[in-house]
């Protein structure tokens, strides 16, 4: 492909405020400076027109810059990946260098700096270091092989003398020959007992710098496994996880949980070849996890080894005796009800891989009962082919979890209704969309019913008597119910009835004494809905309400966004855009920090874009000039409405 004239070069017409709109404001700044600092070394175009660079940051990253249908877009290898500094400093790079007329190379798809710019950071980083190691393992073991026996004991000596972990290795592996297996033991606790001592003081994450080091510990365990001792290590690793349980709400941010993660991989190794029977191994594992509550273990891999139907089944019947035992409070280990349902999930699983699949509706529907995990039972139905079935206990899980456990009600309602959906039983979903926004209206309810609603072609008559509750608080179901009770302004009691009579089927869920009066108008969820629905007459209505609203709106203003009123309103009502923008602006200048100002700019070249598109540059001009001369000791600030007041990166 033949590169692109000069005259119809897309880059050089862009604008600071393309380059804001792409990388944003922060990567922006971080890029005019790292162009200022001549960080970009290396700088060529391909033939389709992108520009490719090697841009020095905290290393060297190769970066490419698209331009497509006046859009920016780029790849780098550095760890953000793409639209980030390094781009934009290319960019500005070759903006300056066409300025001064200086010729950029162009360059074919063969160029190691265009391989540099697409192989990406993780696979650059991963890859590559990983074909780099294999190679380098390769040569290392055909070299080894050649030395004699003298030869390699000489090697070990020496680098164990520099290496303190393989010193330690060597000494213990050297113990562990002398049969003195009980001794390397003792040195794993008494090393436990150190690094943990300080870690489970209640000051200890203030000593953020200076974690527990468990590789002595980890190499231990390294030198009983490779010294044929699997079975030794797996009381250690129930230790760790217990002393882990003791300390683990200190770690913070999981630094020693990471650490003792790696010691008990080699423990988890050793429980693959310890003399366990199969279903103990199973066990061990699954009581392993039981104790890891802050999920810094990776036991995937154990679970996956090819156990037979038979050790499945063994296994399957020691957790049925778990959990008989926890039910006569024997058993402490499966008393909370996360322990609980994990122990279920995993027997699910083992009478699955046992082909005892019968087993498992009775057992789901008991502890649905006891423990109200109606869900799981209800997923088994429905992946058994028993929809009637599922459907009932769907019903009964509602009814006995919605006061008390709403989010076991939510997650059943959430299968009803995908059910119905699956169905093209539209009306049916529609009708339980709009009951859970009668109930409790947000935006994301409203949304779900439109959707439904729409499909079933009933959008227009549940849209009004949404807007009407919104607007008056008036709940449809009541109205209806109010013409045949009179004196009464709200229904009690337990009733089935629809919550839209006349337009939406009942479902057997509404019950109206839940349903709580909102306090209308619902201000924030008229303006969302009139953004949502594109009316900017109906964002001024109901914002100018809400400015208007005194200390009965107030509760409001915290539930709406401001910005995206401005957006809603900018073509028809730019006045009110403005006034909102400029207000943004003040508030983000004075919090003096330069993330802020980077957030004000946005917003800032919105109100010039405005200004001058309805020809009043002269009042952009005296803004600009206004908030200058006010924040004129703000240095960082300033550079950032330098970019603002010009219009082109580069003029002709």
């Amino acid at each position: 492909m033949q590169l692109k004239s000069e005259h119809s070069d897309p880059f050089k017409e862009l604008r600071w405020s393309d380059l804001q709109d792409w990388a944003g404001g922060k990567a922006t700044a971080k890029g005019i400076k790292y162009q200022e600092d001549e960080r970009v070394k290396e700088l060529k175009r391909t033939q389709e027109g992108s520009l490719v660079a090697r841009v020095e940051g905290t290393k060297e990253y190769f970066t490419e810059i698209f331009m497509e249908n006046g859009k920016l877009s780029s790849i780098c290898t550095c760890p953000v990946g793409h639209d980030c500094k390094h781009g934009v400093a290319a960019v500005l790079e070759y903006l300056e260098l066409t300025e001064q007329r200086e010729e950029i190379p162009v360059i074919s798809e063969g160029d190691t700096l265009i391989a540099r710019a697409r192989q990406g950071y993780t696979e650059a980083e991963t890859a590559g270091a990983g074909k780099g190691e294999e190679s380098s393992t390769r040569a290392l073991r055909e070299y080894l092989e050649q030395l004699t026996k003298p030869e390699l004991i000489e090697i070990l000596v020496a680098f164990a003398e520099k290496d303190t972990v393989l010193g330690r290795y060597l000494k213990d592996r050297q113990n562990l020959a002398a049969e003195s297996v009980e001794g390397i033991i003792e040195g794993v606790y008494s090393e436990l007992d150190e690094l943990l001592e300080e870690a489970g003081h209640p000051d200890y994450p203030g000593y953020e710098s200076d974690v527990p080091d468990f590789l002595d510990v980890q190499v231990r365990l390294e030198s009983l496994l490779d010294a044929g001792h699997p079975d030794e290590l797996l009381d250690i690793g129930k230790e760790l996880m217990d002393r882990y349980e003791g300390i683990a709400e200190y770690d913070e941010e999981g630094n020693i949980g990471t650490k003792i993660s790696f010691c008990m991989d080699v423990v988890f190794e050793a429980l693959s070849r310890s003399s366990l029977p199969a279903h103990e191994k199973m066990l061990y594992m699954f009581e392993i996890e039981l104790r890891d509550n802050y999920n810094i273990l990776d036991e995937t891999t154990f679970w996956e080894e090819g156990f037979t139907p038979e050790e499945w089944k063994r296994f399957a019947e020691t957790l049925k005796v778990k959990l008989q035992e926890a039910d006569r409070a024997e058993d402490t280990h499966y008393s909370s009800s996360w322990q609980r349902d994990y122990a279920v999930d995993r027997l699910i699983d083992a009478l699955l891989k046992a082909g005892l699949s019968e087993e498992i509706i009775p057992i789901c529907e008991r502890e649905a009962e006891k423990t109200g995990n109606y869900a799981r039972l209800v997923n088994v139905l429905l992946d058994s082919g028993q929809k009637k079935k599922a459907e009932e206990w769907i019903y009964r899980g509602i009814k006995e979890t919605r006061e008390y456990q709403p989010g076991i009600a939510r997650e059943l309602w959430q299968i009803l209704l995908e059910t119905r959906e699956e169905e093209g039983n539209w009306l049916f979903a529609a009708a339980l969309e709009a009951e859970e926004f009668f109930r409790a209206p947000d935006m994301a309810r409203y949304l779900g019913m439109r959707e439904a609603a729409r499909n079933s072609g009933k959008w227009q008559e549940v849209r009004e008597a949404a807007l009407r509750y919104l607007k008056t608080g008036e709940l449809p179901a009541v109205q209806a119910k109010a013409a045949q009770v009179k004196n009464k302004e709200e229904i009690s009691g337990k009733e089935e009835i629809s919550i839209l009579p006349g337009v939406l089927p009942k479902t057997g869920l509404l019950e109206t004494d839940s349903i709580q009066k909102i306090k209308a108008p619902a201000l924030d969820l008229l303006i969302k809905v009139a953004i949502q629905e594109e009316d900017p007459e109906e964002v001024v209505h109901w914002y100018e309400e809400l400015k208007t609203g005194g200390e009965e709106a107030e509760r409001y203003w915290h539930l709406i966004s401001e910005s995206e009123i401005a957006n809603a309103v900018k073509e028809k009502h730019p006045e009110i855009a403005l006034e909102i923008w400029k207000k943004l602006v003040e508030g983000l200048i004075s919090e003096t920090k330069v993330s802020s100002y980077e957030e004000a700019s946005t917003y800032l070249r919105k109100i010039k874009e405005t200004l001058e598109t309805r020809g009043k540059k002269e009042n952009w001009e005296a803004y600009l000039s206004g908030i200058k001369e006010a924040n004129r000791r703000k240095r960082r600030l300033l550079e950032i409405l330098d970019m603002l007041g010009e219009d082109r990166i580069i003029s002709e």
